[in-house]
């Protein structure tokens, strides 16, 4: 990834999570280096966005930091988005942490959730949620 791709991920990543959220973290947590980024991008711009990480110990990949930009919600980037992170992120099984407001969403995908409780995250509830064969 170029640095002007780079940066430009960076800020709508700051944009969505940071500023449209009101979650302070640390967002440059030392992955993205290992992971593969996706993104849709419209007249130039990162309409859609998503990391997936590297594989974990038994063999199943994470896809975090999703998020589709303000300007580009309603048109069906989410989805395209999600369609090409799954078939990036190879076959096996993948999870996510979901906000609960976007359950709906991921389980059109196929992603089922893991347990009952919901959990926190900036002040966000999430849940787990688990793609048991990832596209091909």
């Amino acid at each position: 990834m170029d640095i002007d791709l780079l940066y430009d991920a960076m800020r709508v990543r700051q944009e969505v999570f940071v500023v449209e959220q009101d979650c302070a973290f640390l967002d440059l947590d030392g992955l993205d280096r290992e992971c593969i980024h996706v993104m849709v991008r419209e007249d130039g711009e990162i309409a859609a966005y998503a990391r997936i990480l590297p594989f974990e110990a038994d063999g199943s990949r994470s896809i975090g930091r999703i998020l589709t930009s303000g300007s580009f919600r309603g048109k069906g980037y989410g989805r395209i988005l999600m369609e090409e992170a799954l078939k990036a992120a190879g076959q096996g099984r993948i999870r996510i942490g979901a906000q609960v407001q976007a359950m709906g969403f991921y389980s059109s995908l196929g992603f089922k959730r893991t347990d009952a409780e919901e959990y926190l995250e900036d002040g966000i509830p999430h849940v787990k949620m688990i793609l048991e064969e990832s596209l091909k």
